[in-house]
């Protein structure tokens, strides 16, 4: 038996991140009763239209699950004094002391600008007032002194057709660096992940993850737009981060050509951490078990074997502790 390939263990990765099924059929459960009480009458809220929206309904969403968005669109005339707009925290104000005094989400609710959290168990959902005037949303802006237009539909129909175009493998790529990311806590914003996507991938195809993650790191400094973070400074450090990274993918790119598939691994685990696997759970266990009879070898070229390379001293290893 070889070690797996470096595109094993990227798609193994990438399994290992995504949504499972079950995980899925709790957020839409979890949203589904969340529409029920957010468009009831007696909320008082005067919610007449309530979709998902975000990284979950794009299904770029990855786990551990982080925050599933939630548009709740108002009937602004319910809202509006003398034609005017309704303050935005004024809204929130009662979104928050609405949903708080349920019994499903007492003591889980918080405001967390600009819009109003839910925090479960397993995951949070950022419930997110709008008005839709002349068939355009708007959104609280930061400041919460007012209202700002946004158009989630657009991105995510931006987002549909380059990953149908690309094989459907897109969204499987932002998942990956949307992880890398979290782990290295980057600032930059998820959606702007996608747009930068959105924007490589119209321009250049690829045929295998490895070659579209590369491709992401090696594009995005020219595709990020600084009015998308928080200050020029942060910026300026997702920007050298990506560079950095860029530069380790194209060295690990040489090394597997090269056949050093260990030392290829190694570049990736260290980019992308836990939840990348040098090995998967079979290899582990069969590895650990060669090691125990004496049978597991190191070839320089491709890692442990236990077909062909130098003997390792036989140890009693793990075998049969791995999960």
């Amino acid at each position: 038996m070889l070690m797996s390939t470096l595109l094993q263990s990227i798609n193994n990765l990438i399994d290992n991140i995504s949504v499972t099924d079950r995980q899925e059929a709790n957020i839409e459960a979890s949203f589904n009763n969340l529409e029920t009480c957010l468009t009831k009458e007696e909320s008082g809220l005067s919610v007449k239209e309530v979709f998902l929206n975000g990284s979950y309904e794009r299904d770029t969403i990855i786990r551990p699950l982080d925050d599933v968005d939630l548009f709740a669109v108002i009937d602004e005339s319910e809202y509006c004094v003398n034609g005017v707009d309704p303050k935005p925290q004024t809204v929130l104000t009662n979104f928050k002391n609405y949903l708080n005094g349920l019994t499903d989400y007492k003591g889980k609710v918080k405001q967390d600008r600009p819009c109003v959290t839910i925090v479960l168990s397993d995951k949070d959902f950022d419930v997110l007032p709008s008005l839709r005037k002349s068939g355009a949303l708007y959104i609280p802006n930061e400041a919460l002194d007012g209202w700002i237009f946004t158009d989630p539909k657009t991105l995510s129909n931006s987002l549909n057709n380059v990953n149908k175009r690309r094989s459907s493998k897109v969204k499987d790529i932002v998942k990956a660096v949307k992880y890398w990311k979290r782990e290295n806590k980057q600032n930059i914003p998820s959606f702007h992940v996608e747009q930068v996507a959105i924007d490589i991938f119209n321009l250049y195809d690829f045929t295998n993850y490895e070659e579209g993650i590369r491709l992401w790191f090696n594009h995005a400094e020219g595709f990020l737009v600084s009015s998308r973070f928080k200050s020029y400074d942060e910026y300026d450090k997702v920007k050298s981060k990506i560079r950095a990274v860029k530069d380790k993918l194209n060295e690990a790119k040489k090394l597997n050509d090269e056949k050093k598939v260990a030392e290829a691994k190694k570049i990736w685990k260290d980019i992308f951490g836990k939840e990348f696997p040098v090995l998967d759970k079979d290899e582990a266990k069969s590895f650990s078990e060669s090691l125990s009879n004496g049978t597991l070898k190191h070839n320089a070229a491709t890692g442990l074997s236990t077909a062909s390379g130098t003997a390792i001293a036989a140890s009693r290893g793990f075998y049969g502790k791995i999960l």
